[in-house]
């Protein structure tokens, strides 16, 4: 049986997506693969078993899923940070150890999810340095390359997983990025020995969210299109301009939100005009009936939220900032985005993977 276990360099690499795909490309291969998140941050109740949201998804693609209270074993629930902070919780190593090898017991292979960022769960010795460790297993490395700079995260947490590390996979990276990641971050990190297998570029359908989501996470009351609830927002922009500077910016994006003040008559206007999911009113003043008609008409739900504009913002980036793999469709684009731009033989082989 191998293992391998996807660390990462800072929330929301897509380390969870990376893993669920590369799961289905061994099972595919004709592995038995099983699952492990040994420390989850997302609590979601499952019966009277309270485990993590996305390993709970990850494991029920599985074909043969694990038992969902072995599958992550420690979850860090409110009363669990309490218990820390009380000096109630000691060593976790014998419980994780005895979780994984119930997962593990006849598989081929166990894909573990380290945690978030190389400091998440070290205050109980669970950070994935330390579950590398305690495994014996060898660990792939999941980075978002951050703007034109050098790669100093991925720096750091190769220093703390040392000989264990198999490698990096350079995820989601922005377009304008590309050039300069796959010239010069790549060439930078291989001369220091540090693979790169792959450069996975943005997707922008993998961290899409429906309206409804964003209904939700600004907790808004829907004026119009209701029935539109359920289509795809790729991106956000604001509108805080005059309706013909508007109209040139709205037309940069499709697919998108669009965040404004509530008696913004003319900037809602024409954000109905391009290619909107749907508009956020802000400062809880709903629209002209005029512009609740042509929203109706053209199929785009206004939303009503009680925050102003900053506030709406900072959740939309909350929002946007995390891709959702609970999802087949999304979950096919993963697997398809892992073949086309990874070296899936090499990372294996790195990995002992056979």
């Amino acid at each position: 049986m191998r293992t391998l276990i996807a660390a990462s360099t800072r929330a929301y690499t897509g380390k969870s997506g990376v893993v669920l795909a590369l799961s289905a490309v061994l099972a595919e291969r004709g592995l038995d693969v099983g699952y492990f998140k040994p420390y989850g941050a997302m609590p979601v109740h499952e019966g009277e078993t309270v485990s993590d949201e996305d390993a709970l998804y990850i494991n029920g693609t599985l074909s043969r899923p694990s038992v969902t209270s072995d599958v992550c074993p420690i979850v860090r629930t409110r009363s669990f940070v309490e218990r820390v902070l009380r000096g109630e919780v000691g060593d976790l190593s014998t419980v994780i150890a005895q979780a994984f090898e119930r997962v593990s017991a006849g598989r081929d292979v166990v894909l573990v999810e380290g945690s978030a960022d190389w400091a998440q769960g070290i205050a109980v010795g669970v950070s994935a340095a330390e579950v590398a460790r305690l495994l014996d297993a060898p660990a792939l490395l999941v980075d978002r390359p951050q703007g034109f700079d050098i790669p100093e995260a991925v720096l750091a947490q190769a220093a703390l997983l040392g000989d264990r590390l198999c490698g990096v996979v350079l995820n989601g990276v922005q377009e304008p990025q590309l050039p300069f990641t796959r010239d010069r971050l790549v060439p930078f990190l291989e001369g220091r020995s540090i693979a790169v297998h792959g450069v996975i570029p943005h997707d922008p359908a993998l961290s899409a969210v429906t309206v409804a989501q964003i209904v939700d996470a600004l907790s808004g009351t829907v004026l119009a299109a209701e029935d539109h609830l359920g289509d795809p927002v790729e991106s956000f922009m604001v509108g805080a301009m005059g309706k013909d500077k508007a109209l040139r910016f709205f037309r940069r994006k499709a697919r998108k939100a669009v965040v404004t003040g509530g008696d913004r008559a003319d900037v809602q206007l024409a954000a109905l005009e391009t290619d909107t999911r749907c508009v956020v009113l802000t400062g809880n003043m709903p629209p002209s009936a005029a512009v609740l008609a042509q929203a109706e008409e053209s199929g785009v739900p206004m939303i009503l939220v009680d925050t102003d504009t900053l506030a709406a913002v900072e959740a939309l980036e909350g929002l946007f900032g995390r891709t959702r793999i609970h999802d087949a469709a999304k979950a096919a684009r993963l697997r398809a985005k892992l073949e086309q731009h990874v070296d899936l033989d090499r990372l294996l082989a790195a990995c002992g993977i056979h």
